[in-house]
């Protein structure tokens, strides 16, 4: 099965990248995104799809994330077939965040909720940005520049993208609940997002802990 030939078809979008180490040991980073095809211009590829994502997406984020982050690449692939893989592009050299100041450590986040026209736990969504700098914040809630640069980021992600092909992806929260991704015929429940809201109280994400240093 070609990659996303139908209006309707959702890709995902992974981006990896790593918190380079400060005193203890660095961590792996990875940010899924899902857009589903909503215009179709011309036949979709992964790379389009991948080139308009890494110029919208990931570039206001680096400009918003501390040069600890490094990125390592982007992955594309259609969930409506099972059998389809991964095409990765490696950024390289690696992209750095923007922000030269101290971090903060790498289980603090910046979080952003993802909510669509339905209610429920199967129809919301968020995202867990590493890379928050001391700088951007008083106290424990996001201020001043830094706050404007996640708050760009915000609106990037819920305009969605165009890609070079003309084709126009929508943001969109898959239910992994309800969906059956395993096998083909595939059954892919998902929702277009309809509200991105930042939480300007700063996270934490436990499974990216470093190891403990004595």
């Amino acid at each position: 099965m070609p990659f996303v030939t139908l209006v309707g078809e959702v890709a995902e979008v992974q981006m990896r990248g790593t918190f380079t180490a400060a005193g203890s040991g660095s961590k792996n980073i990875l940010n899924i995104f899902h857009f589903r095809l909503a215009t179709l211009a011309a036949a979709p590829t992964k790379t389009a799809l991948a080139t308009a994502f890494n110029a919208a997406h990931r570039a206001n984020y680096l400009a918003a994330a501390n040069i600890r982050y490094d990125t390592d690449g982007t992955d594309v692939r259609c969930i409506n077939d099972a059998t389809d893989v991964f095409q990765s592009f490696i950024a390289a050299p690696a992209l750095q965040g923007a922000i030269v100041t101290d971090s903060e450590p790498v289980t603090t986040t910046v979080s952003m909720l993802y909510r669509t026209g339905l209610r429920g736990r199967n129809y919301r969504g968020a995202k867990r940005f590493a890379g928050v700098n001391e700088v951007d914040t008083t106290g424990d809630v996001l201020t001043g520049a830094g706050l404007i640069r996640w708050q760009t980021l915000v609106a990037t992600l819920q305009a969605g993208l165009v890609d070079a092909l003309g084709n126009v992806w929508v943001p969109c929260v898959v239910s992994r609940t309800l969906s059956q991704l395993l096998v083909n015929p595939t059954t892919v429940v998902n929702n277009d997002v309809v509200a991105v809201l930042l939480n300007l109280t700063i996270g934490t994400m436990r499974g990216r802990r470093v190891a403990t240093v004595r």
